[in-house]
């Protein structure tokens, strides 16, 4: 008897680890079973004896969680994910991921990435009533090192391209949907946290002359599960527009090799300040500390100083220097922002008695005229300078160079 419940004990467990080592291994997602394409679902998961991980479709950015599959469960990171197992493909709520031992089809679909970037992850306090709109049309742009080098490339689709490109880039991803309504479109933007900003300040500046001006500059990427969609990544953000080109505008890029092309004609330009004389003040960015007077700010303190200026109607400029790095420059544009949607948000509790990111649009447009965001966020200091050189004001306020 003995023996007997030894060797059933054996059985059950032989049984149960079978059932696990069944799920191991890379299951790549079927693009063309899924009835939403409105949501980035993970392209592949990883299931490893008592782990399960994902990989962004695009470059190299993972998850990680402990694993413990059920019947019909897989349990990791407080989640029940519903799935069900048919042969050699996972259901995960009616999205079919095949099992890839074999070398799937999808193989040429989900290559290795090749580009590694490394988030900002800055805190989400600062990135709040920021939503993608997936109906419209996007662009990924990708910037971070190559695998295994030491260098900065951008990433356009599934190669390492110079940033000039970008702007033929732009050009022929609008011919593909036949759709020149520029507005429509929205730039998303993935920087590796450590990239020096003469090359963000490249990117801003083809973005412009492509007359993309708006864009989504991405802090973090969340995977996410709910029992009616499933699995999916969802974005830390920030949304901002990019200031109209200025054809009179003589500043040079930094990084690029070629020549710049001429570029297409921009929409009308319009000083941001023309005629409203505002007191200025400045933030400045030097090797990622944030001055103010000559005096460093800590960035704890940062948003009660800009409160003030955003309740005083202030123009505010946050220059940067070219050595500083985009995580620091995101994280300063993030605080600068979350003031003024804090500020419109209160009004808006106050006015129409319900939270900003409910209002209609022309209840939205009733706060905007009253708490205006006169907030210069995109230029270097040396872009800053070449303006006042050349044009003796900056958006049409008579401001002095920076030393």
């Amino acid at each position: 008897m003995r023996y007997l419940l030894f060797f059933l004990i054996l059985s059950l467990s032989l049984t149960a680890c079978q059932k696990e080592n069944s799920y191991e291994g890379k299951w790549r997602l079927d693009l063309l079973k899924l009835n939403n394409n409105d949501l980035d679902y993970p392209s592949n998961i990883y299931i490893e004896n008592d782990s399960i991980k994902f990989n962004y479709w695009a470059f190299d950015h993972w998850h990680k969680f402990p694993l413990k599959v059920e019947e019909n469960k897989l349990l990791f990171n407080g989640w029940e994910v519903i799935h069900k197992k048919i042969k050699d493909t996972i259901f995960i709520n009616n999205i079919k991921y095949a099992n890839d031992k074999n070398d799937s089809i999808f193989n040429w679909w989900f290559d290795k990435p090749i580009t590694e970037i490394k988030l900002p992850k800055i805190n989400s306090k600062h990135l709040n009533f920021n939503k993608i709109e997936y109906r419209n049309p996007l662009y990924y742009i990708l910037f971070g090192k190559p695998i295994g080098k030491n260098e900065y490339k951008l990433q356009l689709n599934d190669r390492h391209t110079e940033v000039w490109e970008l702007m033929s880039f732009i050009h022929s991803e609008r011919a593909a949907l036949r759709e020149e309504l520029i507005p429509f479109y929205n730039a998303l933007v993935f920087i590796d946290t450590s990239t020096p900003m003469k090359y963000v300040e490249d990117i801003f500046y083809y973005l412009t002359i492509s007359n993309q001006y708006k864009v989504s500059l991405i802090n973090n990427i969340n995977i996410n599960y709910n029992d009616s969609i499933g699995l999916y990544y969802d974005y830390s953000l920030l949304n901002k527009k990019l200031p109209l080109y200025n054809e009179s505008d003589k500043y040079g890029i930094n990084t690029s090799k070629r020549p710049i092309p001429p570029p297409p004609p921009p929409p009308p330009y319009f000083p941001f300040f023309d005629d409203l004389n505002l007191e200025t003040k400045f933030l400045l960015l030097k090797k990622d500390a944030i001055y103010h007077n000559d005096k460093v700010i800590e960035t704890s303190g940062l948003k009660t100083i800009v409160k003030q200026w955003v309740k005083n109607k202030n123009a505010i400029f946050s220059l940067y220097d070219l050595e500083s790095t985009y995580g620091k420059f995101l994280e300063l544009t993030a605080i600068i922002n979350s003031v003024y949607q804090n500020e419109r948000d209160q009004l808006s509790k106050t006015k129409f008695n319900k939270p900003l990111n409910e209002l209609s649009h022309e209840e939205i447009t009733s706060i905007k005229i009253e708490i205006p965001m006169y907030h210069v966020w995109s230029y270097s200091i040396p872009h800053y300078n070449t303006v006042i050189e050349n044009n003796k004001s900056f958006f049409g306020l008579n401001v002095n160079a920076i030393n």
